[in-house]
């Protein structure tokens, strides 16, 4: 019989320097971290070891130190277990290590996106099911494809044989003008004997002149209406228009009138299609606060306007997303009705994406001039 003992830096040189030695029948009969590694005691046979757990019956055959005679079962099948323990381990950190190589990759994926506006929660279900191995920027890429494929749009602006649509929202986000903007389609589409215009807003003086200039400059009729009974009735009159727009106050989300209109238009004998009016110029709390109160119950789609004037959509586009719910038009401009346009999911990722490098320009500007003012001093 021959027990060994073996030390090594770690258990994988240790279980070599075992093979080397005992051969690949070496049985292990014990392992514990040392202050230079790793200590493991084994045998060159199975025999060995039982004769060293069980204690043999011929004592003067054995030649081993005393510590290895003391060997029972249970402190055997103890520091079995230990060992296997140790490889886990080792074997864990090995993925750690391997994990961590990828992380920087990872981490600026995520970090990417949170300059986009985009939440962590989306974020990183978005990185967490890429590919393990890649380039960065072939990464990107397939992160900006992934966006674009959870984004839901509606590609013709409109279902097919939407005849009324209400456009509901917060104050100063461009209801009216896209309200005159989505008639003045339907005019160049139909004709003006085919479009018809209502407004629900008696709390805005201007808004409702406003409306009543579009009309004007469109050759379209327009109907005030204060409650539902009114609106029904000026649907009615409308029947025999192919569209009808009907544009909403502006009130702030947690406003309950707010819903009561949802509620007026969702009860109309003659269905309704609402799109909320999203402003990419607002912040991103009105703008969640609102879909989530409405949700899909409320809300058929969306429109995001001010897209001139926004700093970035990554945070509206993140609203939608996460609450399902699809974008019918785009609108960057004052123009009736050229900056209204049907929404692409692509076009919107690869907005989202252009702004994100013109962050990174601005940002590694300053960082040039300082360099500059190094050298030149």
């Amino acid at each position: 019989m021959n027990i060994r003992r073996f030390n090594a830096r770690d258990s994988r040189s240790a279980l070599a320097l075992v093979r080397e030695e005992l051969g690949a029948e070496a049985v292990i009969l014990s392992n514990r971290r040392v202050a230079d590694g790793v200590e493991v005691v084994a045998a060159c046979n199975l025999e060995a070891v039982e004769q060293a757990a069980a204690g043999s019956e011929q004592p003067a055959a054995v030649v081993a130190p005393p510590v290895e005679n003391e060997l029972g079962m249970a402190q055997l099948q103890n520091e079995l277990a230990n060992l296997r323990s140790l490889l886990e381990t080792e074997l864990q950190q090995r993925n750690w290590r391997d994990s961590a190589a990828k992380a920087p990759v990872r981490a600026t994926l995520n970090q990417r996106l949170a300059r986009m506006g985009f939440s962590r929660a989306l974020s990183e279900g978005i990185t967490d099911a890429l590919p393990a191995s890649g380039g960065l920027e072939a990464l990107w890429q397939r992160t900006l494809a992934a966006l674009e494929a959870r984004l839901l749009t509606l590609p013709d602006g409109l279902p097919g044989g939407t005849r009324v649509v209400a456009c509901v929202g917060t104050t100063g986000v461009g209801k009216t003008s896209t309200i005159a903007k989505l008639a003045g389609r339907a005019v160049l589409s139909h004709g003006r004997e085919q479009v018809g215009l209502i407004t629900m807003d008696q709390y805005r003086i201007g808004g409702q002149e406003q409306l009543a200039t579009f009309a004007t400059l469109l050759d379209v009729p327009l109907q005030s209406v204060s409650d539902g009974p009114e609106l029904y009735a000026a649907l009615r009159d409308f029947r025999n228009r192919r569209h009808i727009f009907v544009d909403t106050a502006g009130m702030g989300q947690r406003d309950p009138r707010l819903l009561q209109q949802i509620e007026v238009l969702r009860h109309s004998p003659i269905p309704v299609t609402v799109l909320g009016v999203l402003s990419a110029s607002v912040g991103v709390a009105p703008t969640r606060e609102l879909v989530h109160s409405l949700g899909r119950q409320g809300l058929s789609g969306a429109i995001i306007t001010k897209l001139d004037e926004a700093a970035g959509v990554g945070g509206t586009l993140d609203t939608l997303i996460r609450a399902q719910l699809p974008v019918a038009y785009t609108s960057s401009g004052q123009r009736v009705p050229d900056d209204l346009q049907p929404a692409r999911a692509g076009e919107l990722i690869a907005l989202a994406a252009d702004w994100l490098r013109q962050r990174r320009r601005a940002d590694a500007v300053p960082s040039s001039r300082a360099g500059m003012t190094a050298m030149a001093s």
